[in-house]
């Protein structure tokens, strides 16, 4: 397995990687009619979203995808040959959808090396700078630094986080689905 490309999300001057989503849906290339395969290991789902909070709402900025098929207009938007390697087939520019989601994002920048594992994404306590974005209906309605917290469980937990020699088939299998998941 192979750990996961982000998505990115703009905010505040700065790209962070969205960490974790605890809520509704976000983007789904499906509801845009874009039929999308597996990019490569290193993006399963087989696209990757850059959004952006701006005015205090969520948008869709960019997508790379690898689609089956060819690239249809998403919005008024005609695709582009990506330039994120990777797999895929088609990218978009500019999207500028508001995005509706109602519930918390967690947004992570200045990820630690010596935390990396080699399989799915990786969780918001293994980053320096981590903030919880709330938003309703697509729009802010909170920011809180957690930082600090995810500093707390980083103390905790690093060096246990995955299974060892001897686990169970179901303690591994676990790991995985928690390593694939953003849910927080």
């Amino acid at each position: 397995m192979t750990a996961q490309i982000n998505d990115i999300v703009a905010y505040a001057g700065a790209d962070w990687s969205l960490a974790g989503v605890n809520g509704g849906d976000l983007f789904d290339p499906a509801s845009h009619g874009l039929r999308v395969r597996s990019a490569s290991t290193a993006c399963w789902r087989g696209f990757v979203c850059r959004y952006e909070i701006r005015d205090n709402a969520l948008y869709l900025d960019g997508l790379n995808v690898a689609l089956e098929g060819e690239a249809p207009p998403l919005l008024d938007k005609v695709s582009q040959k990506p330039k994120m390697p990777f797999g895929f087939t088609a990218a978009y520019v500019g999207v500028g959808l508001h995005v509706p989601f109602s519930g918390g994002l967690l947004l992570a920048r200045d990820f630690l090396r010596e935390l990396y594992v080699h399989m799915g994404f990786h969780p918001a306590w293994k980053y320096a700078h981590v903030l919880e974005v709330e938003l309703e209906a697509g729009r802010i309605s909170r920011v809180t630094d957690c930082s600090k917290p995810m500093a707390d469980i980083r103390g905790r937990v690093a060096g246990t986080d995955r299974p060892g020699p001897g686990s169970s088939h179901e303690e591994i299998q676990a790991w995985v689905e928690r390593a694939f998941s953003r849910k927080y």
